[in-house]
């Protein structure tokens, strides 16, 4: 079932904050550990899950990185991985508030340069951040409960709101 409501910043800020180090220490210093997804965003309306997006360099990194994330207990999505990208959630059932989700990705690709891309249109584009949590809550107030149905019905506006954002970026 899915359940929104505006995010508390500074507290997720604080717990991704923790995550990061965590995954540093275990993954190298080195590595890119990124606070991305609708909590990191101020006043943003969503489910309250942490999203950390986390950069390997290559596929041999990839690989690495993804046996070490699920080392430490969290749960490789089946349905989402490719030779690029894997999600992992913080439990093997559905999450809900509190949680946190890794999303793993190859530093080149397209795919994680959306994740920046959006997270930085939408800080710097505080319309768009509330058209996108108003768009949340309709969808909700309509009846939508269902995490699947959520998501493939918003998929659309997200993608749409992605093109925006890389174009926004493009032009600065």
């Amino acid at each position: 079932m899915v359940e929104l409501k505006t995010q508390n910043f500074e507290y997720n800020k604080e717990k991704y904050f923790g995550l990061k180090k965590q995954l540093k220490k275990l993954l190298g210093s080195n590595v890119k550990v990124d606070h991305v997804g609708s909590t990191a965003i101020p006043n943003m309306v969503g489910k309250n899950i942490i999203d950390v997006l986390v950069a390997a360099k290559n596929e041999n990194e990839f690989q690495i990185f993804l046996e070490k994330i699920k080392g430490i207990g969290f749960f490789a999505s089946l349905n989402s991985r490719s030779e690029i990208y894997q999600f992992f959630a913080s439990k093997e059932t559905e999450t809900g508030d509190g949680d946190t989700h890794i999303h793993l990705v190859i530093e080149a690709t397209e795919r994680y340069k959306e994740f920046l891309w959006l997270r930085d249109y939408l800080l710097e584009n505080p319309q768009e951040a509330e058209d996108y949590s108003n768009l949340k809550k309709h969808l909700i107030e309509s009846g939508i409960t269902d995490r699947k149905q959520y998501r493939a019905t918003k998929s659309e506006y997200v993608s749409a709101l992605i093109e925006r954002a890389k174009k926004w970026h493009n032009a600065r």
